[in-house]
């Protein structure tokens, strides 16, 4: 369960009476993905793997973008002004729901500065006719659209768990904007004090990319100041974070760029030092629906605990897990034995869906009987991005059965799955 609401006293966060520190990944397609086949709500089973994955990595906050940033496209939140998707609506709620059932907090940024696929500033300036997007901040018609946008989400009643998303401690903070560059201070207080007057139970913050926004720092309403690095910077973290905390304001890092970074020197500051009460890595992405990893190709793409196939990556990744459990004030635990794998088909070619914690497979096959003798076919491989895996040693006229399980990053293994029976073919 997730508890009380995350609040503020000062520059610092508490929850349930106690200090909140945080860390965890940014997985922005929660509500509507754009990495599978095309632009579409994302499976159950992908937001399930995406949320148990941020969990055995030490996360207790994840940040989504399209939980609340959802305009413009069909399958939006908002396809068109005023007109809701309610389908698209479900799809957040069941997200929402199944990060309270793991404990964990959100931050939801409520419209993306990019005009990206799941639209932003630039779908609100187009729908009152400008190619302008400060026309977002400036038009009062684009002012008065966002926040009856606003005023729809916060009091949505979920459908999964019978909670209105404002009266939901899962919620940590709404984002006004995902890294909203060139907001002016008067639309940030604007917004943030509409905000707090629907909805009185959780903190606002505002994002960007550079630095900190002195002129944000004065405006009563707002609680937390995000600022982004690419790639993650030791110096400026510390730098930004004492400034933020100076004023009162609590600094977090909404964004961070780890595959080019000093890692280790960025992990041990943040986590030495008070002033910063969360980091969240760009990004995490799950395990396909039909086997391997989903692609996404930023350059920034955690896929945990690794591919196997490049050592320094899956080093790094293992870092991460280190970092997030540290910035909580814990040590880091033993890897979880993982779930049972799930074979999809076996008809010349083995699909499989990958499990959490996942880091090498073992593939069996029997011809007799389901009690075997089994054949060893992969032996602990490496997880990989294949969809499916070949068995070449498969006679095409003969019957078989196949197993699989998962060896975690300890090479502690799990369960088989159960056992498929393949036709010849």
């Amino acid at each position: 369960m997730t508890g009380a609401f995350v609040q503020r006293e000062e520059s610092r966060l508490w929850l349930d009476g106690k200090p909140f520190r945080f860390a965890g990944p940014n997985i922005y397609w929660l509500g509507l993905d754009e990495n599978v086949d095309g632009v579409d709500w994302p499976t159950s089973f992908r937001v399930i793997d995406a949320l148990d994955t941020a969990v055995e990595m030490g996360a207790n906050v994840v940040r989504s973008h399209t939980l609340g940033a959802s305009h413009g496209d069909p399958k939006s939140i908002m396809p068109s002004p005023d007109v809701y998707n309610e389908e698209a609506l479900r799809k957040v709620d069941f997200a929402i729901a199944e990060a309270g059932k793991r404990g964990l907090k959100l931050i939801i940024p409520l419209v993306c500065n990019w005009d990206y696929y799941h639209g932003g500033r630039f779908t609100f300036a187009r729908w009152q006719g400008s190619d302008d997007p400060l026309t977002f901040y400036t038009d009062p018609a684009c002012v008065a659209l966002f926040k009856r946008y606003i005023g729809t989400i916060v009091n949505r009643l979920n459908t999964c768990n019978g909670k209105r998303y404002k009266d939901d401690p899962t919620i940590m903070a709404w984002e006004l904007g995902n890294e909203l560059n060139d907001a002016p201070s008067a639309w940030v207080e604007e917004l943030a004090d509409y905000i707090k007057y629907l909805d009185g139970n959780h903190l606002i913050a505002h994002g960007k990319q550079f630095g900190v926004d002195q002129d944000k720092l004065e405006i009563a309403s707002l609680d937390i100041l995000d600022v982004h690095y690419y790639p993650a910077s030791a110096e400026k973290t510390v730098a930004d974070a004492q400034a933020v905390t100076a004023a009162g304001k609590v600094y977090i890092q909404g964004e961070y760029g780890w595959p080019d970074a000093d890692l280790t020197a960025f992990t041990k500051a943040a986590e030495r030092e008070p002033a910063v009460s969360g980091t969240l890595f760009w990004s995490l992405f799950p395990h396909g629906d039909h086997g391997g990893y989903v692609q996404h190709y930023d350059g920034f793409s955690v896929h945990y605990p690794g591919t196997g196939l490049n050592h320094d990556l899956a080093q790094r990744i293992g870092q991460l897990r280190t970092h997030l459990y540290r910035m909580r004030g814990l040590s880091e635990p033993v890897h979880s034995v993982p779930a049972k794998p799930e074979i999809i088909s076996a008809e010349g070619e083995v699909v499989f869906r990958r499990v959490v914690g996942g880091a090498y497979y073992t593939v069996e096959r029997a011809t007799e009987s389901e009690q075997g003798p089994w054949k060893v076919i992969y032996d602990r491989r490496a997880a990989d991005h294949s969809a499916s895996w070949t068995d070449p040693t498969r006679i095409h006229s003969q019957l078989a059965y196949y197993r699989v399980n998962a060896h975690n990053a300890s090479g502690i293994a799990g369960a088989y799955s159960p056992i498929y029976h393949s036709k010849a073919f």
